[in-house]
Formats: structure tokens, sequence, C-alpha cells
């Protein structure tokens, strides 16, 4: 069975938020929830995930009442590494998971042995594993994604950093850089636009600013 398409549409509602994130740029993926539409940004900043696949398989389940329900879950996340299993994931607040959880396990413990089933893992995300710092910084640099870098910037910016023992903070990068060549130089706007395209890679679990560091290059992007 191919779990590469979801098997319901999403529509919008009254009571959440719905809409699409563009996966990458290209694929829109949706979502019924803040909190969904965070853990598709998280996922999709993510290089080590290849794709996320919402409403991925339609679920059947016994309540406790012993009637049959149905179940899709939120998302089946695949990863570049091949030997990585696929993730099924469900998003939900941590208050609902706490008030309604005793009916919730139900559906919960049959994602759980369909995974297994498939040889995915299960996972249940909430606000703890979604809206951390780094998510903080990826909506801060979202704020840039409207202009680009220069191709010749880019390049730049890349061997100079090629050339350097990293990390190294953006402040003083941008010293080091525009101290070597003629104005205008470089400015912290267009580290933040790199960054976001995967052409540098930031530590991101601490608050952007001028003291965050650059940890790595990714030449092949640049």
């Amino acid at each position: 069975m191919d779990f590469k398409t979801p098997v319901r549409k999403i529509k919008p509602t009254r009571r959440s938020v719905s809409g699409y994130f563009s996966f990458r740029g290209k694929e829109p993926t949706p979502y019924e929830s803040t909190l969904e539409r965070d853990f598709v940004m998280r996922m999709d900043y993510d290089r080590s995930v290849e794709r996320v696949v919402s409403q991925p398989a339609r679920l059947f389940y016994i309540d406790a009442n012993r009637i049959e329900r149905r179940y899709t879950p939120d998302y089946l996340v695949y990863f570049t590494d091949p030997t990585r299993k696929p993730l099924l994931v469900e998003v939900k607040e941590k208050q609902e998971l706490d008030s309604d959880f005793h009916k919730l396990r139900y559906k919960f413990s049959a994602a759980f042995a369909f995974a297994k089933q498939n040889e995915w893992t299960f996972k249940i995300y909430d606000e703890r594993r979604i809206r951390d710092p780094i998510l903080k910084n990826l909506q801060l640099l979202r704020n840039f994604a409207s202009r680009k870098v220069s191709n010749k910037t880019a390049g730049e910016i890349g061997s100079a950093l090629l050339n350097i023992p990293l990390p190294i903070s953006v402040q003083r990068f941008i010293q080091r850089f525009n101290s070597e060549r003629p104005m205008p130089g470089v400015r912290e706007n267009d580290i933040w636009r790199l960054a976001l395209s995967h052409k540098l890679e930031l530590n991101l679990s601490e608050p952007l600013s001028e003291g965050t560091l650059i940890v790595g290059v990714n030449d092949g992007n640049l």
C-alpha cells in the first residue's frame, strides 16, 4: 500500500486554524491547527527529513464502549537515511492529552500497532516537543525569506567560512569578512537568509543574536 499520499483532505473549520505549509518551498502540506503548522515547520527545516505526508492512513479501533471508530494519524515522516524507520505522528495539545487520554489511548494503541506492523515508529508530539527555542528562531528567520542573497555573495561567504575555524559568531564573521572587502559588505540579514535556505548552519538552540554561532557550511548548496 502507498503511504505517500493523504487518505483524506483537510477542510477549513471554525474551531481551529487550518491551511497549507509550503514544505521546502514546493509541496503544500496541510495542517489543522497552529501546533500542526509548527510541527511541519520544524520538519521542513530538519534536513534529516525527506518528506512529510499528511493524513497518511485510515485506521480502525474499538473504543471503551466496544464501538468501532475510524482514526487518521496526522503525519508520516520519511527520512533521508533509508535505514531510519518512518515516523507516524499524532500532534496534540498537552491540555487535551491530559484531559482526554482515557479516550485517546484506544486510538493511540491502534496507531502503535499499525506502526509496528509496518516497521515504523509511532510518537505523540505536544507543544513541549515542538515549540522550543529552535522553532522561535525559525519563525524569526522566515521574516527574511522574501529576499535572497546573490549567488556571488553567497559563494564568497561560503568560501570565507570554509577557510576559517568554526564555530564563529555572526558578529565576528561579519567584521572579519567586511574588513577584507570594499563596502557594501554583508549584514546579519544575509546570514539569516543563508541559514534559512540551509546554505549555512547556525546554532539555533539559543535566541538569535549577533552572538549566534555559525557552525557549518553546506558548500554544495552555495
